[in-house]
């Protein structure tokens, strides 16, 4: 997470479902069990980023699948 945080510039990280979810609990400071809460679908998008400044990490979209064709 240090190492994300660094980069002056957007990550890409393709995952597996469960690690993303642990990211996204950890990325908002939260306990790794937290990620249970955050429910992923197939080939979803999301961004974590910041509301106001680099102290206030947001999930700025979640699960997105408008892309993936039914």
């Amino acid at each position: 997470m240090s190492r994300a945080r660094a980069i002056n510039g957007d990550v890409l990280v393709f995952s597996h479902g469960h690690f993303l979810r642990v990211l996204a609990a950890h990325w908002l400071g939260l306990d790794a069990a937290a990620g249970r809460y955050f429910l992923l679908s197939t080939a979803s998008l999301s961004a974590l980023g910041y509301e106001e400044n680099l102290a206030e990490p947001a999930i700025r979209l979640w699960d997105e699948t408008r892309h993936v064709g039914t």
